[in-house]
């Protein structure tokens, strides 16, 4: 997909790109499929294969019914595609940084799809493998900062109604030694705060 035909409508909180033309959509596109053999594979996988996995991937899809995604995809064909993304991911033990970026473009898709109870079944098990990715520092040596996560971790906290926890990441983000280096990420920590502070005190005066 040729980037000057896209047209940006709005940035969500959580960098979620929504375009002036949805039947342009790059994250649609973001998984190469292999026709024979299922496998799924997006450019942030590592590129080689640990021990093992090889085999466990080709069990797993040893029932695999040959599908073309080499085409103009429909949304259902993406999520599909997305879906077989993160199955492979997991069987080659890709970083949870990667798998946590595939579950959110899921839950992505799914919002423009108006399907919320998926969506948020999605940005669950990327708030799940964003915060293991943290933990494990595996965000390391990818396009990934520490406070970018800390911030994504807060803002799908916010989104799946953990409140406390939204909080607790906004703050560390507001507060990062290096904050100075990334404005912006705190100047949006930061305005989701007061969203949340202002809708708590709403409820309170109520």
């Amino acid at each position: 997909m040729r980037s000057r035909f896209l047209r940006v409508q709005k940035v969500h909180p959580d960098f979620y790109i929504e375009y002036k033309n949805p039947s342009l959509n790059p994250y649609f596109y973001e998984i190469d499929v292999c026709p024979s053999c299922g496998f799924a594979a997006a450019d942030t996988f590592s590129p080689g294969f640990p021990p093992g996995t090889k085999a466990v991937i080709e069990q797993q899809f040893q029932q695999w019914n040959k599908q073309d995604f080499n085409k103009e995809r429909t949304s259902d064909e993406a999520i599909r595609a997305l879906k077989l993304g993160v199955l492979s991911a997991v069987l080659k033990k890709e970083k949870h940084v990667v798998i946590a970026g595939l579950c959110l473009r899921l839950a992505w898709i799914y919002r423009l799809e108006d399907r919320e109870e998926e969506e948020i079944r999605f940005l669950h098990q990327a708030l799940n493998h964003y915060q293991l990715s943290y933990e494990q520092a595996d965000f390391v040596s990818t396009q990934m900062s520490e406070m970018r996560i800390l911030y994504l971790i807060g803002e799908l906290a916010r989104r799946v109604g953990n409140i406390d926890e939204a909080i607790r990441y906004f703050s560390r983000v507001i507060q990062h030694k290096n904050k100075a280096f990334e404005q912006k990420l705190v100047e949006m920590a930061r305005e989701q705060w007061y969203i949340i502070r202002s809708q708590e005190e709403t409820v309170a005066s109520q």
